[in-house]
């Protein structure tokens, strides 16, 4: 288990399950509001990989950028943002805002690479420069928040409650909704979605409260049910333990006994597997210093955002062809434009 798993287990476990398009799609199916769900092509459901939180923050945020087309072709962005305090943080629609306003800047840029590129090929073409080129719109974004706290969100507060005297200067400030999933709230004999969203959001639920231990048996026993029929689930399994171990409530020498009674033979697999994935992060952790040594030697200076989503990429396959690109960029814009094709 690297620092980082450690120190911020909730952000490694949401971002592992819920980064799954096959969850995350079971889970908005199940948990956005039906006008909102009535409207989406879910099985168009894209995970962009784009983080927005400022280092001060992932110690108590995570987050995930999803992009979906609308049952009538437009796109629609699905920014999902994972508050994992014990406690309700007041100031974190301020926060929301900052992220949706980096996303819209975010669609700017990646707009402004695109028109760079037509306007190239225009010119490759003898075309007016403009050609092709239309006028710019940002597409919505829908923020979603997951709380798992010990209490309750309660009442959804506007953003104007954050302002001093705000009904006399309500024009002048932003306000926007947002879609709440409160596992704290959450009847446990209602949870909705295939087996590993109901997992996910149980263990979240009971991670603050103090039946936290009593619940993991019960958990292990829905997910040995899904294991024997999905074997290529284990890594799901993996993340789940980790998780798990990650509470100071669950002693690892009992949570391994656990695993073995409930798993019977695959028991000893499971404890493997969970031990060779340390292994695999220890090797994509390298792969990303060696691709960000590259570009820092090649190009001197590299953006937060370019170093942002390398360290977000989870493959080291896609590291090695990046590290590839990187030797064959003639300059930082070049390789940028390779990333984003990568992604």
């Amino acid at each position: 288990m690297n620092q980082t798993e450690i120190i911020n287990p909730h952000a490694m476990f949401f971002e592992k399950v819920f980064s799954r398009e096959d969850v995350s799609r079971d889970f908005l199916q199940n948990y956005l509001s039906e006008t909102i769900v009535n409207q989406l092509d879910l099985s168009t459901l894209h995970l962009e990989k784009e983080s927005f939180i400022s280092n001060e923050l992932k110690s108590s945020q995570a987050d995930l950028l999803f992009r979906v087309r609308t049952i009538d072709e437009q796109i629609v962005f699905i920014y999902i943002l994972l508050e994992h305090k014990s406690f309700i943080d007041r100031w974190v629609l301020l926060q929301l805002l900052a992220y949706i306003v980096k996303i819209c800047e975010r669609q700017r840029e990646i707009n402004k690479l695109n028109r760079q590129v037509i306007r190239k090929q225009n010119e490759l073409d003898g075309k007016p420069v403009n050609t092709g080129i239309e006028t710019e719109y940002l597409e919505p974004v829908l923020p979603v928040i997951i709380y798992h706290g010990k209490s309750e969100w309660g009442a959804q507060k506007p953003l104007s409650s954050l302002f001093h005297d705000s009904e006399n200067y309500q024009k002048y400030i932003p306000e926007f909704t947002y879609e709440l999933i409160d596992t704290a709230g959450l009847n446990i004999d209602l949870f909705k979605g295939n087996v590993i969203v109901h997992v996910a959001l149980m263990v979240m639920k009971h991670y603050f409260m103090d039946d936290f231990e009593e619940k993991v048996p019960e958990l292990l026993k829905l997910l040995a049910e899904l294991f024997e029929q999905i074997d290529t689930d284990i890594g799901f399994l993996e993340v789940f333990l980790r998780y798990i171990s990650s509470n100071k409530k669950c002693d690892k020498e009992w949570l391994k006994n656990q695993v073995v009674h409930v798993f019977k033979e695959k028991g000893e697999e499971v404890m493997n597997y969970w031990i060779e994935e340390g292994i695999e992060i220890g090797i994509l952790k390298e792969a990303r210093r060696m691709l960000m040594e590259a570009l820092k030697t090649k190009f001197n200076n590299v953006s937060n955002a370019i170093e942002n989503i390398i360290q977000d990429i989870k493959d080291r396959n896609v590291l090695s062809n990046l590290l590839r690109e990187a030797i064959l960029s003639n300059n930082l814009n070049e390789f940028q434009l390779r990333l984003e094709h990568f992604r």
